[in-house]
């Protein structure tokens, strides 16, 4: 990517019945995004919006060099390795709203960046391993840098709007990667699309995907369907009204469930500063920390 550096910006700164489920959900999920902006003020302002969503500038973990219109070089603190990412700070149509939830799609999430982190910090976990990215937004940050890790065996990123992935897919092609790295649409409450993937990971890894109550149940499948006899997943979300608890109680009928409000040094002192920001609330931007593993039926 070529370009002269001009914005650095430290952040944590994605068949007919399928159809019809989806645009139920996404109009519910647009609702309560555009009550957020109402709220704000900034209502007739697109660009604006999307940074009233954002006020939170996320806990330093992740450097973003601005380096043309829309396109950031990305790092992070405890890696060498270097992505280009294309964050598009504009307003969404209705229509693309109704893809799917797209909050992932207007800014990065504090869980994206935890993710990211986390992942580049237990490089381990992912060693030979087939990872998949659930809900990933605008730019599945971590499945990327983990694709250029070239730890994994390969990385499919998804995200239930087409709008997202069109744009992934724009961004790998400028990020040639030691371990293949695609990108498709993936919709939790689409049957067909999530047999498609049964039982073909080793790991999955999921940022702030459990807030929305009439998702979580089929985010639950879909764990359960991908993940291999012995699998692991990753989900890292905020406390918010109890809703990680919620969704870690309903995966224990189905995995060793186990949870954690701390779970690293660094990212302890880093959100231990964010305390004095006004816009910084626990509860809302934290990420909590579960890990699933699928028990192994050869060893059952």
């Amino acid at each position: 990517m070529g370009g002269v550096a001009s914005d650095r910006i430290m952040t944590g700164a994605t068949g007919n019945s399928c159809s019809k489920k989806k645009n139920s959900v996404a109009r519910r999920r647009w609702k309560l995004l555009a009550e957020a902006v109402q709220k704000s003020g900034l209502r007739n302002s697109p660009h604006n919006a999307a940074i009233s969503m954002c006020k939170f500038r996320g806990f330093g973990l992740i450097c973003m060099t601005s380096i043309k219109e829309n396109w950031y070089a990305v790092t992070c603190l405890n890696s060498s390795l270097q992505i280009y990412t294309r964050l598009i700070r504009r307003g969404f149509s209705p229509s693309q709203l109704m893809g799917f939830n797209n909050t992932g799609n207007i800014c990065i999430w504090p869980s994206e960046e935890l993710l990211t982190y986390y992942c580049l910090g237990n490089l381990h976990l992912f060693k030979g391993k087939s990872v998949l990215e659930l809900g990933g937004g605008m730019t599945c940050l971590a499945g990327m840098f983990l694709g250029m890790s070239g730890i994994p065996s390969h990385v499919l990123v998804t995200d239930g709007n087409k709008a997202c992935i069109e744009n992934v897919q724009v961004i790998l092609k400028e990020n040639p990667s030691p371990s293949p790295v695609q990108a498709g649409v993936l919709r939790w409450e689409c049957g067909a699309e999530v047999k498609a993937q049964e039982g073909k990971f080793d790991v999955v890894i999921c940022g702030d995907c459990v807030f929305f109550d009439d998702s979580r149940d089929n985010l639950l499948r879909t764990l359960v369907s991908v993940l291999r006899p012995g699998g692991m997943g990753l989900v890292v979300a905020p406390a918010r009204r109890d809703t990680f608890k919620l969704f870690a109680h309903l995966c224990e009928a189905y995995f060793k469930v186990t949870t954690y409000e701390s779970y690293d040094e660094v990212v302890a002192k880093c959100v231990e500063k964010c305390t004095s920001d006004s816009n910084y609330n626990r509860n809302l931007h934290y990420p909590l920390l579960m890990v699933l593993h699928k028990p192994d039926v050869k060893s059952s």
